[in-house]
């Protein structure tokens, strides 16, 4: 099932305060990246679908205790495996991210291939590993760009939280955002899902620039109130729908 933009609610002119500044990191010890000294600064626009003037605030600010699996080290990810690591929290956390950031990369390039198979989401996580293992110090986002540029791997259908974003559907997600605590805990986990696959989504067109966290209030509230007017899309269309419109410039 594909979204139609144009069921998708936008606006005319672009609401100045959806113009955030984004910085290009420097990356170090995967060579196949590219480096520079050029922080070049990017500002990231929401067009069509994506801006929306629909009385939310697209402030700047970071939300309290937001975490930031791209920026997180690979040696942390790595020291968080296992029931008890003291960092499994949020690597639980990054693993979401991971499978997030795989599915938008793979459809930016047209590539995404869905599986039921149990071992698929181990797969692409064991590849990140490998990869952070040989570089401790590169960040999560620098090591996820390389696997997933890398070649084309399964993704799972349903990810081990039991999350399945084609099967989730937007009534789903509004409703759970004012639900119960479980079902408020499973849209929270599936906006980080829909964080980082613009990401990955971003990165098939400019493999340096990064998203700051601080822009994912912007970015995930895009998402939800476009849900909220289209329920019966399911969650990977409608992200799928509003990752094109969020364009650097």
């Amino acid at each position: 099932m594909s979204v139609d933009i144009s069921v998708l609610e936008s606006v005319d002119t672009l609401h100045p305060a959806c113009h955030f500044s984004l910085a290009r990191p420097r990356r170090t010890g995967l060579p196949l990246f590219k480096q520079g000294d050029d922080f070049m600064v990017k500002t990231i626009q929401f067009l069509g679908a994506a801006a929306l003037a629909l009385g939310l605030s697209f402030s700047a600010q970071a939300q309290s205790g937001d975490f930031d699996p791209a920026n997180m080290r690979c040696l942390d990810y790595v020291n968080g495996q296992g029931d008890g690591a003291t960092n499994k929290g949020r690597a639980d956390l990054a693993r979401i991210w991971i499978m997030g950031y795989m599915a938008g990369n793979y459809t930016g390039r047209d590539k995404l291939k869905w599986s039921d198979d149990s071992k698929a989401e181990g797969k692409v996580v064991s590849a990140i590993l490998s990869k952070c293992r040989e570089n401790p110090e590169v960040t999560l986002l620098t090591v996820s760009e390389f696997v997933a540029s890398d070649r084309g791997r399964d993704l799972p259908s349903t990810l081990s939280n039991d999350f399945n974003p084609q099967t989730y559907m937007c009534g789903d997600h509004a409703d759970g955002l004012q639900g119960t605590a479980s079902e408020v805990l499973k849209a929270d986990l599936a906006e980080i899902w829909a964080f980082a696959f613009v990401q990955g989504f971003v990165n098939t067109e400019d493999p340096d620039l990064m998203i700051p966290v601080e822009n994912k209030p912007a970015i995930t509230g895009a998402v939800a109130s476009n849900c909220a007017k289209n329920r019966e899309f399911s969650f990977y269309d409608l992200t799928a729908a509003v990752a094109p419109m969020v364009t650097p410039k």
